[in-house]
């Protein structure tokens, strides 16, 4: 995998990487454990000997599996200069040197060390609490926690490398034939290289010139459990008829219902010759399978992936993971994702295998947009797609070329809109289902391009998505999903309609986020709380607990960023509280902890990405970090001031076109209290465009406020709202208040010929007495 797309992972998590040891791994975009398929063993994160495994993408040939993987050469040692500066950063380190530290370990990197050979001087020491230590006080340490967290990534990286290494994967499978010191060596380097050993594996499995050997490397695919799996699915459709019956036993006997769906596919195919699909009934009988389709095994795996099952990754701690594919010219190779993306990459695949055998399958179909939108949407998160940026979006300069895995002829975005409304709508409840903010965004724009106006707000398997999206906590969500449906102009009712003018004007003055800091004493929230205006939190609430906090906010607010500081068991009430609050259930959390609770802390919140761990006491920088990768994640804070101005401004053109149409779904009543607040404190171009729809309200108090608001201003602001309040008397008639017509004569009387003629215009439109208009001409006074 190419650095540049190993550093742009590490972008993601940098803060997590930088602060705790759990979370140096934890780049991986993964999600519920609960998975009812899987083992109970697996309900953790796994372990290369638990049970059970992950099924492969398709057998599809491409451009990245037409190149054999390049065989890894066996590490020379470290120079003695290397160990020199090795040594003097780690004991820099645990004396609080940060200058001989950072000197050090940048010597260190300038000689040209490979992340192996970094590992391999921490295993000849053998010292590993003391390096432990080191770097532990190293992610604390002001001017060096930066290299020496990079420093720790690159032992931790070199430590799977070495394990990985193709030239020692190779030179263990063979060992699996010596002596029962070299098999058991040998087996114990081929469970720590996982499912990277099984294509050496599979070779020696199917050579038929060597018995002994293909027996051990069959028990060695065995004793792999779940590392095995994805692999020898992918290879299944690919090798000769002998070594799929070897690798459907193989599959039986791990027993890892994941696999049902490949196997199935092989029991079902019709080329397949008679005893292969024999050994794949029997495989399949016996891993409990009962369905006869296949497709709906691949619909059923794709929506798994789709929900982040943490037991579908081989590797979720890792910040890549592999997709394997089958080659008829190389056989099986692995390509290594991002792990942020498996899960999406995954479910793509499954959905396609689903859609090869049932082309009608719309849940299937929809599974794919999903999945294949979210992926998309991420990539540009990370800065991997060539794809050009989407409407509105601006390209990166530091764009990495994504793996051709990754992308295709077609973008995301042409599959969500041609797949049809009933696909989008079915793919934006897994959104939400799923908590998805950027997602379910993604997807309302879809509906917005390929949806009727009826088909919006229409019903679909007892459910709505678009009309939820109005009730949705994030409100990039809610204001997306109103701004659709009112420009699509209904004409029919549908359920919950009467939220969408009241949510289009809330964007009118949507802008300032809220922060809320929930800590066990004032002093620490005050402390928080300053630390948080550096990034761009307007106003911060407080309290001892989250509903302390939250009683403080008003009707229908939002918190836009959370930070909990305390002990693990308060840290996991206020979560639990505010992941079902109504004001906070998809804010970005930022937990600040002691070191005795940073591990475990970082372990529990590893599958939600959207939570951050600080260590307290760690740089401000870090911090920074922290409420970066969390805020990230959740798709930035909400409203921003300058996109708090761009939803302002759509809002209000919105509300103007509802007001033009006369609709029979939406009253433009309901936002008349708002636009009134707004068009009193707003700017001048604001308040030309809020009375602009304000002329439009069927209401004497909208007519008055436009006059008030043409009274205390000038020039051409005042010519304008003078305009508006006469296109509002053409549709009302005459509802200003007697002083109000009096400071509309008295303006007549003052102005001068050129500045007269809006006041002119309102005047008549008023239905007014022409006596004004007669003295003006004659000359006359009253």
């Amino acid at each position: 995998m190419p650095d540049p797309i190993l550093r742009a992972i590490a972008l993601t998590a940098a803060a997590v990487l930088a602060l705790t040891e759990a979370s140096l791994a934890t780049a991986g975009l993964v999600g519920r454990a609960d998975d009812p398929k899987a083992p109970e063993a697996e309900q953790e994160a796994p372990a290369p000997d638990d049970e059970g495994g992950t099924p492969a993408s398709p057998e599809i040939e491409t451009p990245e599996a037409a190149e054999p993987p390049e065989a890894n050469a066996a590490t020379e040692p470290a120079t003695a200069e290397q160990v020199k500066q090795f040594d003097a950063a780690i004991h820099a380190l645990l004396i609080g040197k940060a200058d001989i530290a950072t000197g050090s370990i940048q010597a260190l990197f300038d000689s040209g060390i490979t992340d192996e050979q970094l590992a391999q001087l921490v295993d000849e020491r053998g010292a590993t609490d003391r390096i432990d230590r080191a770097f532990s006080r190293g992610r604390g340490l002001e001017g060096a926690s930066e290299l020496a967290t990079a420093l720790e990534a690159r032992i931790l990286a070199g430590t799977r490398q070495s394990t990985r290494n193709a030239v020692r994967i190779e030179e263990a499978v063979k060992s699996l034939g010596g002596t029962m010191r070299e098999q058991m060596l040998a087996r114990s380097r081929l469970m720590a290289a996982g499912e990277f050993a099984v294509p050496a594996l599979l070779r020696a499995m199917s050579d038929t010139s060597n018995a002994k050997l293909a027996a051990a490397s069959r028990a060695a695919l065995v004793d792999l459990k779940r590392h095995a799996v994805a692999p020898l699915c992918a290879a299944l459709m690919g090798v000769e008829a002998s070594t799929q019956r070897m690798i459907c036993e193989v599959l039986a006997e791990i027993g890892y219902p994941a696999a049902e769906p490949f196997i199935l596919a092989v029991a079902n195919h019709a080329d397949a010759p008679v005893d292969v699909r024999d050994a794949a009934m029997r495989a399949y009988a016996r891993l409990g399978g009962s369905s006869a389709s296949a497709a709906s095994q691949f619909t059923a795996l794709a929506r798994r992936y789709f929900d982040q099952t943490l037991a579908l990754i081989p590797y979720p701690a890792e910040s890549t993971n592999p997709v394997w594919q089958w080659s008829t010219a190389f056989g099986l190779v692995g390509t290594e994702v991002p792990t942020p993306l498996y899960c999406e990459t995954m479910a793509v695949a499954c959905a396609t295998r689903a859609l090869a055998l049932e082309p009608a399958s719309h849940d299937a179909l929809a599974i794919f947009v999903a999945a294949d939108l979210r992926r998309a949407t991420l990539m540009r998160y990370l800065n991997l797609t060539p794809q050009p940026a989407a409407e509105g979006e601006e390209g990166s300069d530091e764009s990495t070329a994504a793996p051709a895995l990754l992308t295709g002829a077609y973008s995301a975005e042409f599959f969500a809109t041609a797949a049809g409304a009933g696909v989008g709508q079915t793919a934006l409840a897994m959104a939400l289902d799923a908590n998805d903010p950027m997602l379910a965004r993604a997807l309302i724009w879809v509906l917005a391009k390929n949806a009727s106006a009826s088909a919006l707000g229409s019903s679909t398997a007892g459910r709505s998505p678009l009309v939820e999206c109005l009730s949705f906590a994030d409100r990039r969500v809610r204001f997306d999903a109103a701004l659709v449906l009112a420009r699509a102009l209904p004409q029919m009712g549908f359920s919950n309609d009467s939220l969408v003018i009241p949510t289009l004007a809330s964007m009118v003055k949507s802008g300032g986020t809220l922060g809320a800091v929930i800590a066990s004493t004032e002093e620490d929230r005050q402390a928080l709380a300053a630390q948080l205006s550096p990034h761009g939190v307007a106003s911060v609430v407080t309290g001892g607990s989250f509903s302390e906090a939250e009683g403080k906010i008003a009707p229908g607010q939002v918190i836009d960023l959370v930070i909990v500081q305390g002990s693990r068991s308060a840290i996991d009430d206020s979560v639990r509280a505010l992941r079902i609050s109504r004001s906070a259930s998809t804010a970005p959390v930022v937990i600040v902890t002691a070191g005795s609770d940073a591990s475990a802390l970082s372990a529990d919140y590893e599958r939600d990405l959207r939570v951050s761990v600080y260590f307290d006491g760690a740089t401000g920088e870090a911090f920074g970090k922290a409420v970066e990768s969390a805020v990230g994640a959740a798709g930035g804070l909400a409203i921003a001031e300058d996109e708090g101005v761009s939803y302002s401004a759509a809002a209000i053109d919105a509300l103007h076109l509802v007001a033009q149409s006369s609709s029979p779904v939406f009253d433009i009543r309901d936002a008349e209290a708002t636009l009134l607040a707004a068009l009193a404190q707003g700017e001048s171009a604001q308040r030309l465009a809020l009375a602009q729809v304000l002329s439009l309200v069927p209401t004497e108090s909208a007519q008055r406020a436009i006059m008030d608001a043409a009274m205390s201003a000038n020039g051409e602001e005042q010519a304008a709202l003078l305009s508006a309040t006469a296109t509002s008397a053409r549709k009302l008639g005459n509802q200003l208040l007697p002083r109000q017509i009096e400071a509309l004569q008295g303006l007549i009387k003052g102005a001068a010929a050129g500045d007269a003629d809006a006041a002119g215009a309102l005047h008549g439109a008023l239905g007014l007495a022409p006596e004004d208009v007669v003295r003006l001409i004659t000359g006359a006074t009253r």
